[in-house]
């Protein structure tokens, strides 16, 4: 069974209840359309800690990251709100590198 998490965006946290991201999940649409017919196990769904630090300045931030290596996760779909206009938020980024350094697979894309 193939282990996923999602990680979004604290800001967006005003409006996002994560809706569209757990409908494109279950629907295995989008982002997770390279699910279809596979078993998916849906470890965390996780918003960054704060802005402009890397995960080593973020002692939450590398805690969960930690544990998202911890249970075995293998792929971390980053979400749309990640990016503005195409534009990659620069602390995401940091965190996707920390992952990927680790063995996670980075997926930019939810719904």
């Amino acid at each position: 069974m193939k282990k996923i998490a999602m990680l979004n965006c604290l800001q967006a946290n005003d409006v996002c209840g994560g809706v569209a991201c757990l409908k494109a999940f279950y629907a295995r649409t989008a982002g997770f359309a390279r699910y279809d017919g596979e078993d998916v196990q849906l470890m965390g769904f996780l918003r960054c800690s704060t802005c402009g630090k890397s995960p080593e300045e973020d002692r939450g931030m590398m805690e969960k990251l930690e544990r998202l290596v911890s249970i075995g996760t293998e792929t971390v779909h980053i979400g749309v709100c990640a990016q503005m206009n195409g534009i990659k938020c620069p602390t995401m980024e940091k965190h996707a590198r920390w992952l990927e350094e680790h063995g996670i697979e980075i997926i930019r894309q939810t719904h």
